[in-house]
């Protein structure tokens, strides 16, 4: 597989201390990898570079071979790269049609004006009812985010952000919260678009689950990469045992 993000030793400090030191990495087109470290290895701040929502202090991000990391958030979104958030960021005036809506139209245009069903093709409303039926939201269309559980906010979410069309997505503590069940239900889902097409790098603290649904794995540790490889590489790893498991995987 070829890859669809490239992480090429990149920095970024704040105030003099480096949250991400010289790290660099390999995204394949289609795969789903996962990102774990302590809190406070860098992680979020690492997907936020990657997401144009800050930038390096040094080194490049390249998504097909195009040079991202010095472009604004729009731009990074319509060029394919979409996220979501630890604590879930929706309009809490906006329906939940409306919020899945808001992310088709901004990718489109940079903004959220024109969210009416007239500012959108009939491919764009064919997009907007087929992710609403995906994520199981049909009975809530209508319903504002707050009448919502914090399960079925996350797939507002998460629909909102596949409403871009990206080529990758980054999730951001995706099964925070969730039970078991609720857990199975949304890996569920998230096979089902990488089978489709979609590249997924995510962040979570759930170490069942990541090593569940992930291929692939990166560890970080004070801002720098300490191990990559598959979950049973991972687990067999000493380094990411004794430094970020504190001994037991």
């Amino acid at each position: 597989m070829t890859a669809l993000l490239r992480v090429q030793n990149v920095s970024r400090s704040f105030g003099g201390v480096e949250a991400v030191r010289a790290l660099s990495l390999e995204v394949a087109r289609g795969e789903l990898v996962g990102l774990i470290g302590p809190n406070g290895a860098g992680k979020t701040t690492l997907v936020n570079l990657i997401s144009s929502h800050q930038r390096p202090s040094a080194g490049a991000i390249l998504l097909d071979s195009q040079p991202i990391h010095r472009l604004p958030v729009f731009r990074t979104a319509q060029l394919g790269i979409a996220r979501t958030y630890q604590q879930t960021r929706l309009f809490l005036e906006d329906s939940v049609i409306d919020n899945i809506r808001t992310g088709l139209v901004w990718a489109r245009a940079g903004t959220r004006e024109g969210l009416s069903y007239p500012g959108c093709s009939g491919h764009e409303r064919q997009r907007l009812e087929a992710l609403i039926a995906f994520f199981g939201l049909e009975p809530y269309r209508d319903a504002m985010p707050g009448e919502l559980s914090h399960m079925l906010q996350r797939r507002v979410e998460i629909a909102q952000a596949l409403a871009l069309a990206p080529k990758l997505l980054l999730l951001d503590e995706p099964f925070a919260g969730f039970s078991r069940e609720e857990a199975a239900e949304l890996i569920t889902l998230l096979r089902a678009c990488q089978q489709g097409g979609l590249t997924i790098l995510l962040i979570d603290h759930n170490m069942e689950i990541v090593m569940q649904v992930c291929e692939r794995l990166f560890v970080m540790h004070h801002g720098a990469l300490l191990a990559t490889g598959t979950p049973a590489e991972v687990r067999a790893n000493r380094d990411v045992v004794g430094v970020y498991l504190g001994g037991e995987l």
